[in-house]
């Protein structure tokens, strides 16, 4: 018997429009009906997250910033784990040689360093990685950012110094670069150098950066443990490697066609693409499932 479903964003429940498709919602309204919980677990954050939320009407928690941060349905935290302060220049100038422009995450705003253009590049970085069909130049993808909604929480400080004086607490910090080849090699690079650190990415184009506590798997195992929920009962949806440690925890997983290779393989099942209502009809499936449990009782 499934009681939660628990489901990544960006590949997984969006499709390459970043919408959610009107048969996936009509699964997640479904199961609020039969009264299956819903969870959002994402790498992003709630400003970003909680209108999405809105949006589309979704009565539900929150796994946030790949763990960093869960929230209850009203949004209330739950549990938070952050990057130590004392790394944050070692790490920051480590990615500064690598060529990337570091965003710190706060679970309010987002923090960057340095000048207005180099902020707008990062961004244009950020929506051609979000650019799933690959038809934007990077002319065109920098505009867009300026009116998206990540660069409404954005916050530009001129260095590091003048961020940390705020100290903010820092859940998660992530870089975009269309260099894929690059990027593979830098996460073995950080993972190396840094071993209390947890690296990983959602898209080829990013790098996301964690403390090691927090990983999706690890904080979806928090909140159901006081949600009373046991494994077996939990249900999970993922494409990238930041989900990794929820199909290592949760026997019921299940990733889209168009997941990473390393995902699928051990994903319980793949299921049709995040462009083809795959989190949706696997979802209908599983509670059809439920009632004839219910049924058999």
């Amino acid at each position: 018997m499934i009681k939660l479903i628990a489901s990544d964003m960006d590949g997984t429940l969006f499709n390459s429009n970043q919408e959610i498709s009107p048969l996936n919602i009509a699964a997640i309204k479904q199961a609020e009906k039969q009264n299956v919980e819903f969870m959002i677990a994402t790498g992003r954050s709630l400003d970003t997250i909680g209108a999405i939320a809105k949006e589309y009407q979704l009565n539900c928690s929150f796994l946030l910033l790949n763990g960093a941060e869960i929230r209850d349905k009203d949004k209330n935290i739950i549990s938070t784990a952050n990057i130590e302060y004392d790394i944050l220049p070692r790490l920051y100038d480590t990615l500064i040689k690598m060529g990337y422009v570091p965003e710190f995450m706060t679970g309010q705003n987002t923090q960057i360093c340095g000048s207005e253009e180099t902020m707008y590049r990062n961004m244009g970085y950020r929506m051609l990685c979000l650019d799933r069909s690959h038809t934007l130049t990077l002319e065109e993808a920098i505009e867009k950012g300026k009116t998206s909604v990540f660069m409404k929480n954005m916050i530009r400080n001129d260095s590091l110094e003048d961020m940390m004086e705020k100290n903010l607490p820092i859940r998660k910090m992530i870089v975009f670069s269309p260099n894929l080849e690059q990027n593979a090699r830098n996460r073995e690079i950080l993972t190396a150098q840094f071993p209390e650190l947890f690296i990983s990415y959602s898209y080829p184009d990013n790098i996301e950066i964690n403390a090691r506590q927090a990983q999706k798997g690890h904080g979806l195992l928090q909140a159901i443990e006081k949600m009373g929920i046991q494994k077996e009962e939990v249900a999970v949806f993922g494409d990238g490697l930041n989900d990794l440690s929820m199909f290592e925890l949760f026997p019921n997983s299940f990733a889209p066609v168009n997941a990473e290779y390393d995902i699928k393989k051990l994903a319980k099942e793949v299921i049709p693409s995040n462009n083809d209502d795959g989190v949706g009809k696997k979802i209908f499936e599983l509670l059809y499932k439920n009632k004839e449990e219910e049924a058999g009782r």
